[in-house]
């Protein structure tokens, strides 16, 4: 869910209450999760739905939201689901029905990798456990407390005109053309991220860098932070092959239209395509 004028975002809190009847229980494997086959919207099973399946799971309070309980737990791969229910690809957010539920599922999938990445201290190798009174690991043997890491990335819509750069991952899942997006380096502002990020990956220099709109990512562990940006100078690009496989400047026309708000990169492609940029 997108976090600008068109979007409304939702507070998620931390509750240490254990889990009861009405709870929202999200079993992930590495990269599904469990979700009722039915119906069309409403898909996120309920604590007393699955809790035959948890058998030997580790429970985890995720967060709160409003008075929805959400919380995780990590199966095996080769996890058979009850009957009812299917694991399915983590791109199901995409989409998911209401919206707002594939939001949730994106953020607690979220702290699901975190959970499962951190099980060790960094700093003396003693096993993490879970803080009771706040979202985080601590280590029972040099005390260190680890919170859950979020990366700040940068997306930007580099405009040159009426033309707006696309361009496409040479590596990864997603085969779609997209924006050019990078994280944050140390010492850099967001800002200068974005002109680094377009130097390297198009070799463009650019201006008028404005922030657009963020939204939380779970599967880089990310916040996204979009912006907007004009060209400066010549437009040849001149592509980053280890990052890109192609870029090319589209008009409005060019777009095809989408009304998927799953994704940041979507909602400002759709914005320049409808001159609302």
């Amino acid at each position: 869910m997108l976090i600008n004028e068109n979007h409304t975002g939702f507070a998620l809190f931390f509750d240490p209450k254990p889990v009861q009847a009405g709870d929202t229980m999200l079993i992930f494997t590495k990269a599904e999760v469990l979700l009722r086959t039915s119906p069309l919207t409403d898909r996120l099973p309920l604590w007393e739905e699955v809790a035959d399946a948890l058998d030997g799971l580790a429970l985890l309070h995720a967060f709160t939201q409003d008075s929805r309980r959400f919380f995780i737990a990590t199966a095996q791969t080769n996890a058979v689901a009850p009957p009812g229910f299917a694991f399915e690809g983590m791109r199901v957010f995409r989409t998911l029905l209401p919206v707002e539920d594939g939001a949730l599922l994106n953020a607690a999938y979220h702290l699901s990798v975190w959970y499962r990445q951190h099980r060790y201290c960094g700093a003396c190798g003693s096993p993490l456990r879970e803080a009771p009174e706040e979202r985080a690991l601590v280590c029972g043997h040099c005390g260190l407390t680890i919170y859950p890491a979020i990366l700040p990335a940068v997306i930007v819509a580099v405009t040159d005109g009426d033309r707006l750069l696309l361009a496409r991952n040479a590596r990864g899942a997603w085969r779609h053309p997209s924006l050019i997006a990078g994280y944050v380096e140390v010492g850099e502002t967001a800002e200068q991220a974005v002109q680094r990020e377009v130097m390297e990956e198009v070799g463009l220099r650019v201006k008028n860098i404005r922030y657009a709109a963020s939204q939380p990512w779970g599967f880089s562990q990310s916040l996204m932070l979009g912006f907007t940006a004009e060209l400066s100078g010549l437009p040849a690009i001149r592509l980053q092959e280890s990052e890109l496989s192609e870029a090319h400047w589209f008009t409005r026309e060019e777009i095809p239209k989408n009304d998927s708000t799953a994704s940041i990169a979507f909602d400002l492609m759709e914005r320049f395509r409808t001159g609302r940029l």
